[in-house]
C-alpha cells in the first residue's frame, strides 16, 4: 500500500493510490464477459496476484493450441511445451487446466491445476512475448495505478466477498454504462457506471468452471479519477 496522508482519512472522499492484491481463494476468479465466444473446451489464463483471467487457451488440434486474449479475440496458434515428466497429457485436452500466472515477482512462472486436481509447477509454459500481448491487451486504456480509492473502498478491496480486480473497474469506468449518481450522499459530484462480469469458481469434482455473471457498479469522483463505492449484484 502507499504511504497515506492521515490528516485526510476523514474525508471519506480523499482518494488514496493503493497497490491491491487479491484476498480471493485460488480456485476463483473474474473476467469480463469476452464480446467473441471462447470454445467449449478451454483453460482461462490467470493472473494469480489479481484474481483475474488475462486470456484463454484452447487445444485446437493435436499438441497445437489457439490462445485467445480477454475478450475472445484470437491471438494466435502455438504448441505447448510439456515440461513435466508425469504430466499427463491429457490434463490439457479437456476443460479443466487452470493455469496461473505469477506478476508479483516479475517472472514467468507458472502453476497448472491439472483435470486431476492437481498443481503441477512450470519453469516456464507460454513465451514472454504471448504473456506481454495478454497483458498488454486487458491494460489498454486509463491506466488502472492511476485509479484513487476512498480508504472505506478500499477496505471492501481485502475482502473476498467484496472485491473485484482493478482492471476490471478500469474497464467499467472506460467501457461501461454511464449514468448520473442519484443516490450520492453529498454534494460532490459523482458518476456511477455498469458494466457485466463474471465470476468464476473451478469445481475440482465435476472438473468444470462454475461461472456465475453479474453487474458491476462503479461510482467515481470524475475529477480527480477516485472510487468511492464498488459492488456487484446478479445480472438480470
Amino acid at each position: 500500500m502507499s504511504d497515506i496522508n492521515y490528516e485526510y482519512l476523514n474525508d471519506v472522499h480523499y482518494g488514496i493510490h493503493y497497490n491491491f492484491t487479491s484476498p480471493l481463494e485460488d480456485d476463483v476468479f473474474f473476467s469480463l464477459i469476452p464480446e467473441r465466444n471462447i470454445p467449449e473446451s478451454y483453460s482461462p489464463i490467470i493472473d494469480e496476484e489479481n484474481g483475474l483471467c488475462i486470456g484463454y487457451l484452447n487445444n485446437g488440434m493435436s499438441d497445437l493450441y489457439d490462445v485467445y486474449d480477454y475478450n475472445g479475440q484470437y491471438v494466435m496458434r502455438m504448441e505447448l511445451p510439456l515440461e513435466h515428466p508425469w504430466l499427463d497429457p491429457l490434463d490439457f485436452i479437456f476443460a479443466g487446466a487452470l493455469i496461473y500466472k505469477a506478476f508479483r515477482f516479475g517472472s514467468f512462472s507458472f502453476k497448472v491445476l491439472t483435470q486431476r486436481g492437481l498443481f503441477v509447477e512450470f519453469e516456464s509454459l507460454l513465451g514472454d512475448g504471448i504473456m506481454n500481448i495478454l497483458r498488454g491487451r486487458i491494460k489498454v486504456g486509463l491506466s488502472p495505478e492511476a485509479l484513487k480509492f476512498t480508504p472505506k473502498a478500499a477496505e471492501h478491496m481485502k475482502e473476498p466477498a467484496r472485491y473485484v480486480p482493478v482492471y476490471i473497474q478500469e474497464k467499467a469506468l472506460r467501457y461501461g454504462r454511464r449514468m448520473p449518481d442519484l443516490l450520492r450522499k453529498s454534494n460532490l459530484k459523482t458518476a456511477r457506471y455498469e458494466i457485466g462480469i463474471r465470476r468464476s469458481r473451478y469445481n475440482k469434482h465435476l472438473g468444470s468452471y462454475e461461472n456465475k455473471d453479474y453487474t458491476l457498479e462503479v461510482i467515481v469522483n470524475e475529477r480527480t479519477w477516485t472510487i468511492t463505492h464498488f459492488a456487484y449484484k446478479p445480472l438480470r
